[in-house]
């Protein structure tokens, strides 16, 4: 079933992506349309904003590394937000990593002197065993949207569990976890209009739509004859 989960990313991925080239600041969904909270001084720097996911349980999560001169965590889990926070000082153009810390939770946080390759590794959340964070870095550009949700198989398919997704910029970044098997996993896409379409190298075939906030489809593997449904809504963030 990881194949499943690894194509719905694909899947997500199409869906999640509708940024009007012409109009950089409004997103696909009208009614998540927003300015992005990145400043273009730091669009190549390590300072700024990075938005992201969170899995082992559902969340969110907001770095912002002196974007407006301070340095700040807000990751939010199942609605509850925890203010994390280091003593650490960052200089700006140079590659960064730093532990953040709230009571006896922790994560490590690091980028290039540049914004790029962001990662959140060494996670330890009370009550979340083998939780998972990605990133992307915002820029004054592009909103990085958050979408939280789950899937599930019908059928014989019993596999289910928690599907949030990261769309920036015309790409569209999955962490999906499986309530039932306990796998974590990650993959990418993209998306073309309201429509989601997209083949696996498994062969698992996705479909469906973007609709204002929300987006869902179906999903099938025709070699193992497994099919189901995935359904996103996005969250907001903000720091």
């Amino acid at each position: 079933m990881k194949k499943f989960i690894l194509n719905v990313i694909l899947l997500t991925t199409l869906i999640l992506v509708s940024c009007s080239e012409n109009d950089p600041y409004i997103s696909f969904n009208d009614s998540s349309a927003a300015v992005p909270d990145a400043i273009s001084q730091f669009d190549n720097s390590n300072f700024g904003i990075y938005k992201g996911i969170f899995v082992g349980s559902s969340g969110t999560i907001l770095v912002n590394i002196n974007n407006n001169g301070l340095i700040s965590v807000s990751l939010t889990i199942d609605g509850v937000t925890y203010p994390f926070t280091t003593n650490v000082s960052v200089t700006e153009n140079q590659q960064t990593e730093i532990t953040f810390a709230y009571q006896n939770n922790s994560f490590t946080f690091t980028v290039e002197a540049d914004g790029s390759n962001p990662l959140i590794t060494n996670v330890s959340i009370e009550g979340h065993p083998d939780a998972s964070i990605i990133v992307v870095k915002e820029n004054s550009s592009y909103v990085a949207n958050l979408y939280e949700g789950t899937y599930e198989g019908v059928g014989q398919n019993n596999d289910a569990g928690t599907f949030n997704a990261i769309v920036f910029n015309n790409e569209v970044y999955v962490l999906y976890k499986s309530t039932v098997y306990g796998s974590t996993s990650n993959a990418s896409g993209a998306v073309d209009g309201n429509a989601i379409s997209g083949v696996s190298s498994m062969g698992t075939v996705f479909t469906g739509n973007i609709d204002n906030d929300v987006m869902n489809g179906t999903w099938t593997t025709t070699q193992s004859n497994e099919n189901g449904i995935w359904s996103l809504t996005r969250s907001d963030v903000s720091y």
